[in-house]
């Protein structure tokens, strides 16, 4: 008598419960062992518990965003087939710079994210470190005094200190960073350039006049 194959473990992460209630239940009939999470933070929380054979991740997310959470998975969960998700990317592919083996897009119906999710379960996970690719990091955008450049905060990957690398454009393409400490190499990407209306520039503090007595 054969035995029965275990289910997929999938983590589903997006900021609304709507979408994670719907896509909790639709897969959870499909066969699914599923858990949702509300952002980049409780997924982790929830990886560190115990990992997923699949990730699908919302890219859009307070708190710590899809673009940083499968940064951080990349490099410290390898094994994890990760897809990313969207509605600000179109297509199939997935976008450059993003650390997903695959992408689907919002409000395209479920068949390609059906595919995406089989092929994760299909993969030999203990083969997938040996393949994986240095990822870019994902930082927010800071300022660190009133009236003074935009900046971004670096990990160097190989000497592991912190440094500040001012940013005079925003846009959501990968950059070349060079560590102040050991001259190392740094790719980044700024997470919230996706809505790059909404972060051209850093607040302005409003200058009042002085009221004549």
């Amino acid at each position: 008598m054969s035995q029965a194959m275990p289910a997929l473990n999938l983590l589903i992460v997006d900021d609304e419960i709507s979408v994670r209630s719907l896509l909790k239940q639709i897969f959870t009939q499909r066969g699914f062992a599923v858990r949702v999470a509300e952002d980049g933070f409780a997924a982790l929380r929830m990886i560190r518990q115990s990992a997923p054979d699949v990730l699908l991740s919302d890219l859009n997310m307070p708190g710590m965003s899809g673009f940083e959470l499968l940064s951080v998975v990349r490099r410290l969960y390898p094994g994890i087939h990760v897809i990313a998700s969207s509605g600000a990317y179109s297509g199939t592919s997935v976008p450059r710079g993003i650390a997903a083996d695959g992408f689907h897009e919002k409000a395209t119906g479920l068949s390609h994210l059906f595919e995406l999710i089989s092929v994760g379960g299909e993969v030999d996970h203990t083969d997938l470190r040996a393949q994986r690719a240095s990822t870019p990091q994902w930082v927010d955008l800071e300022c660190r005094h009133p009236f003074e450049s935009n900046h971004v905060l670096l990990n160097c990957p190989q000497c592991l200190r912190a440094f500040r690398q001012v940013v005079d454009e925003i846009h959501p393409y990968l950059r070349e960073g060079t560590c102040r400490h050991c001259g190392g190499a740094v790719s980044y990407a700024i997470a919230l350039a996706i809505k790059p209306s909404t972060i051209a520039s850093c607040p302005t503090p409003q200058r009042t006049s002085a009221r004549r007595p």
